[in-house]
């Protein structure tokens, strides 16, 4: 089992494979060096079932979420088959923000991500993230979960790595997590 994060190098990012199994990028990189294995290369992946189908109709940035691919994929299945990235057609001439800029659309800035909020509105990510900066509002950032003391119980007996892809976060974040517990804990 500690190995196993080898059989994964190339298939997936050094970056990811370091996330996912909590070892550093760097050791993944050194790894897939002396093992002379090519760099993961997103253009390689397959192609998700149904992606063909939305591409004239849905923004990169919905089909990566929706399919877990990377953007760049997406992109280069976009220049690959000649089909353009959907837009919003506006009236010539009309300026942008009449008419997005609606209260609930200002209440929204900050509560998403740039991009989701972009693709709401049907719009591009620029004006999202000028009237964000515009009005001071800060760039979203997803809320980070709860230590509570079952989730305390697991550090020492299940992998940081494990417990921060359950939780949906980094496995830094877990690992200074149980650090502070750990600290708690010894000043007691």
């Amino acid at each position: 089992m500690a190995e196993k994060w080898k059989e994964y190098v190339g298939q997936i990012s050094d970056r990811e494979v370091a996330r996912r199994f909590g070892v550093s990028a760097s050791t993944v990189r050194r790894y897939r060096a002396q093992q002379r294995i090519a760099p993961h290369n997103p253009q390689n992946t397959e192609i998700p079932e149904g992606l063909m189908d939305k591409l004239p109709t849905t923004t990169s940035y919905q089909l990566m979420k929706e399919f877990g691919i990377a953007v760049s994929r997406v992109k280069g299945l976009r220049a690959e088959h000649g089909i353009p990235e959907p837009g919003m057609i506006r009236p010539r001439f009309v300026p942008l923000e009449d008419g997005i800029w609606t209260d609930e659309a200002v209440a929204l800035l900050g509560t998403m991500p740039d991009p989701e909020l972009a693709d709401r509105l049907g719009v591009s990510r620029t004006p999202v993230k000028k009237k964000r900066a515009e009005l001071g509002i800060t760039a979203y950032q997803a809320p980070f979960p709860e230590i509570t003391p079952e989730i305390a119980a697991e550090f020492g007996k299940v992998s940081d790595s494990a417990i921060a892809k359950r939780l949906g976060v980094s496995t830094n974040f877990i690992r200074q997590a149980r650090l502070r517990w750990m600290r708690a804990q010894w000043s007691d």
